[in-house]
């Protein structure tokens, strides 16, 4: 900002003493309103820099500054509606296929999960990362809600800790289906040690049902610590992942007083 400064003052005082010096040299040459006023509405957007405002004969007052943190403020709270709106969205596509008919292949639940884990495996090896993909992944991810409660056994927490990326999904899966809060402590260290960005979007969903499920001000502290660590730990550009942990950390603090 300190450099700007330096830099925009002296070019605004170099070009009224050019217009001062083209008016000495050639004083036939007319400089009327319209081009004063041109003029002035070039300069008046780096005046921010200098100014705080400026106020006008007349009462017209100029806010830089503040103008600038108001659009600021519009523009992120319009990026918040979208990404509230874009996790909405892809939520309600899950849970419609989730609520959809049942699978018309002669399997098992077993088999159409073992099936589903593979289909992840194989979608994430030879797709490359993108709006398909991703696509792609909920409706399995939507079959996963669907079957996972159907299952006969199911270790859940062994899943979690599974190296195997489609196996973790069917956990987060079966906790988004079917929350069980004595599950929450792993689930929230799966979310944070999760190194796929499209299951650790549905862990942390996962997550917020299951903080649903046992109530906001029953979750212990040391879980309220790691959801803190798992916030700081969320890459820049993962928007839709920080404000899913936002959101649930709210709930939390609003539950705590």
């Amino acid at each position: 900002m300190g450099s700007r400064k330096q830099l925009i003052a002296p070019l605004i005082s170099l070009g009224a003493i050019g217009l001062g010096v083209v008016h000495l040299v050639k004083p036939d040459v007319k400089i009327d309103g319209a081009t004063l006023v041109l003029a002035a509405i070039a300069v008046v957007p780096w005046l921010g820099d200098l100014f705080e405002s400026i106020e006008l004969p007349g009462g017209a007052k100029f806010q830089y500054r503040k103008l600038e943190e108001r659009l600021e403020a519009a523009e992120e709270r319009a990026e918040e509606v979208r990404l509230a709106v874009n996790g909405a969205s892809r939520q309600a596509r899950v849970a419609l296929v989730a609520s959809g008919n049942e699978s018309v292949r002669e399997e098992s639940a077993d088999e159409a999960v073992g099936r589903l884990q593979d289909e992840f495996t194989d979608l994430r090896r030879r797709m490359p990362s993108g709006p398909e993909r991703t696509y792609r992944q909920e409706l399995i991810f939507a079959e996963l809600v669907r079957l996972t409660p159907q299952l006969d056994e199911f270790d859940i927490a062994g899943a979690l800790g599974s190296t195997d990326g489609g196996t973790r999904l069917t956990a987060y899966a079966r906790l988004y289906a079917c929350p069980e809060g004595d599950l929450l402590p792993a689930l929230v260290e799966a979310a944070t040690e999760e190194v796929l960005p499209f299951a650790q979007f549905w862990a942390l969903h996962a997550v917020s049902a299951v903080i649903d499920a046992v109530g906001p001000g029953n979750v212990q502290l040391a879980t309220v610590r790691r959801l803190r660590e798992c916030l700081m730990l969320v890459p820049l550009g993962a928007v839709d992942r920080a404000q899913s942990l936002r959101a649930v950390l709210g709930s939390l603090e609003e539950a705590a007083g």
